[in-house]
């Protein structure tokens, strides 16, 4: 029988406190958690839905990003308040700043499956610390939701764009994303060798 835990047990990790605790070893190098709201939380694992889909995403960025301006971050943390998310695809502009990680970011996606709760309830909070526009691609239901306004609590605005419905960010110029293509790449089939 699990035991649970009340909230006022649990430690609260600051920034420099899950920085040390990485450096020293305290983590195996593959165990893939990230630091939200003080607490080491383990990451989904990743699926081949999710994989096909952020490939998509890294090659429309690539090709659509003013590269002088901005740089494309891929699953590298952000430093945000007293979390350090690891988005798939984050944008931030070159002068970012920076404690450890950039602390801020014009766009952020993240692409889900089975962290679609953690993505659409808790994320939008922590990314709103420092994030213009952040986007969940939902493959569940093939629909990106569009979170814009970002307030303390989160973001005022959010919508569905559903499959098929171009989409355009408006934090930065990246031209439309056609989200058809989008979710016909994270479903496509892989090539058996």
């Amino acid at each position: 029988m699990p035991v649970l835990v009340e909230q006022p047990d649990l430690h609260r990790y600051t920034i420099e406190e899950y920085h040390r605790l990485v450096e020293s070893g305290g983590l195996d190098e593959d165990t893939r958690v990230e630091l939200i709201d003080g607490l080491v939380l383990d990451m989904s694992p990743r699926s081949p839905q999710h994989e096909n889909a952020v490939r998509w995403l890294v090659d429309w960025v690539i090709d659509h990003l003013d590269r002088r301006r901005y740089e494309q971050l891929f699953a590298v943390p952000l430093t945000l308040g007293g979390s350090e998310p690891e988005p798939d695809v984050a944008i931030v502009a070159r002068a970012a700043p920076r404690l450890c990680h950039p602390s801020e970011a014009l766009l952020v996606i993240e692409v889900a499956l089975r962290s679609r709760n953690r993505d659409l309830r808790v994320k939008p909070v922590v990314y709103a610390a420092g994030v213009a526009e952040y986007w969940v691609v939902d493959l569940e239901r093939r629909c990106v939701v569009v979170h814009r306004d970002a307030t303390e609590h989160g973001y005022r605005r959010v919508r569905s764009v559903v499959s098929g419905e171009p989409l355009r960010c408006a934090a930065l110029e990246l031209g439309l994303l056609p989200t058809g293509e989008l979710f016909a790449a994270a479903f496509a089939e892989t090539a058996s060798a």
